[in-house]
């Protein structure tokens, strides 16, 4: 019996696979590798069977390769700009020593916008540690060559940790996580005094409320006073009028 047709387009297949959610990229995966061994393809079904399920990190950065690849080519134009000039300082080219700070810096601008796209597509499951590794694999793909290949391809199955480049890298990530310590703490301190003014705003209407209440129990509680001496004096006056009616009997 001659053999099955092939699969057609095997790099299509493969980002078919890695654009998937996450939780269907194990089914997927076997499906694919039980077409390739019906079709008699058994390396590449090996090859297949042999992928691992992104973690999610890795996931999250293939969704952003996929979703926004202007963002992506930008940090991995300027991790590859940044492994330039780094090289080029190490390798003691001085003239290039004042491109370090605007390397860095592109580098840097091109992180935040990723994450802060990040935030918002995970939501409630964009957790500190989760953006944390999400950046540290970021900054990793830019700044070597092999993983921005995979990072641009949306096909990351792990995380990544960043390759130092020597001396260098003693300073400026340093600069740059602390930057990002710092973004973190203004956008804390902002939403911290948001909170503080609508929780002041909201006990001041509270107290508003509570002496309006309060203004209005004493008026009816004079009312119910009122109403209860009349309620008296009008009995007196019934009683009074039903003695009379007897001794008029």
């Amino acid at each position: 019996m001659p053999p099955l047709a092939a699969v057609p387009d095997l790099d299509r297949e493969l980002d078919e696979l890695y654009g998937r959610p996450l939780d269907e990229f194990t089914k997927a995966r076997n499906d694919l590798v039980a077409r390739l061994r019906k079709a008699h393809q058994s390396d590449a079904a090996a090859e297949i069977r042999a992928l691992k399920k992104p973690s999610v990190v890795a996931w999250t950065a293939n969704m952003l390769a996929r979703a926004h690849p202007d963002l992506i080519s930008e940090l991995l134009g300027a991790g590859e700009q940044l492994r330039t000039v780094q090289q080029q300082a190490l390798g003691g080219n001085e003239s290039t020593s004042g491109d370090l700070p605007a390397a860095f810096s592109r580098e840097r601008a091109a992180l935040r916008a990723l994450i802060t796209v990040a935030r918002a597509e995970l939501g409630g499951r964009a957790t500190a540690a989760t953006i944390d590794r999400l950046a540290q694999t970021l900054r990793a793909a830019a700044v070597d060559a092999g993983s921005a290949v995979t990072l641009a391809a949306g096909r990351l199955t792990d995380e990544l940790e960043a390759v130092g480049f020597g001396p260098l890298e003693a300073v400026e990530p340093r600069m740059a996580e602390a930057d990002e310590v710092r973004h973190a703490a203004r956008e804390r301190l902002t939403a911290l005094r948001a909170d503080a003014r609508r929780l002041a705003a909201e006990a001041r209407d509270a107290e508003r409320a509570a002496e309006d209440a309060e203004r209005e129990a004493a008026r009816l509680r004079a009312e119910a006073g009122a109403k209860a001496r009349e309620a008296d004096r009008i009995a007196s006056e019934l009683a009074s009028a039903e003695e009379d009616l007897r001794g008029r009997r």
